[in-house]
């Protein structure tokens, strides 16, 4: 029976990719076909999340995608690209953990965080010792971000959030949540 992952490049998308892009593709790959392959499709029949996957993850050395240091590879956008479609192939929920994890959770930390926020979740984070969430979908407006209703305000040492979110990515077992 032939994988999913195996393929030919119709589009000739590796022909000039360096030596280091493709010994990421090939590892991103193999990893898919040891450990992903093998269990989805029990985890998929049972509606569940294959959390065992997570560590091997995390020592392949891609999670935190483009993010310089913090234990984060600081991966090229085609390098970033490359493990995206690598994992799209192998599997979508585990794709899209990924993406949620280390994009938009991670890279929003990086992005718009502060040193204190970085150094708090971005190595925890790169290793999956802490696992991220991003909530922007809501009721009325779905993911029009333009139009988002949920407000914050500071009261104290504390903020205050009114509002309603509906489909957190990587909600079910966030340990940190971007809103």
């Amino acid at each position: 029976m032939t994988s999913v992952i195996d393929h030919p490049d119709h589009l000739l998308l590796d022909t000039d990719l360096t030596d280091q892009a493709r010994a990421l593709r090939d590892r991103v790959r193999d990893f898919g076909r040891s450990c992903i392959e093998p269990i989805i499709n029990d985890y998929w029949e049972r509606a569940q999340f294959p959390d065992e996957v997570l560590p091997g993850l995390a020592g392949l050395g891609i999670v935190g995608t483009f993010i310089p240091g913090y234990g984060c590879p600081g991966l090229s956008r085609q390098e970033a690209g490359l493990v995206a479609r690598e994992m799209g192939r192998i599997d979508g929920s585990v794709n899209t953990f990924l993406g949620v994890h280390s994009n938009l959770c991670m890279g929003s930390i990086y992005m718009l965080g502060n040193e204190e926020q970085r150094q708090r979740w971005l190595p925890a984070m790169a290793r999956v010792d802490k696992t991220g969430a991003f909530a922007l979908t809501e009721p009325t407006h779905g993911s029009d971000s333009v139009s988002l209703e949920t407000s914050a305000r500071r009261d104290g040492d504390a903020w205050v959030i009114n509002g309603h979110k509906r489909w957190i990515g990587n909600g079910h077992a966030a340990d940190v949540i971007v809103l």
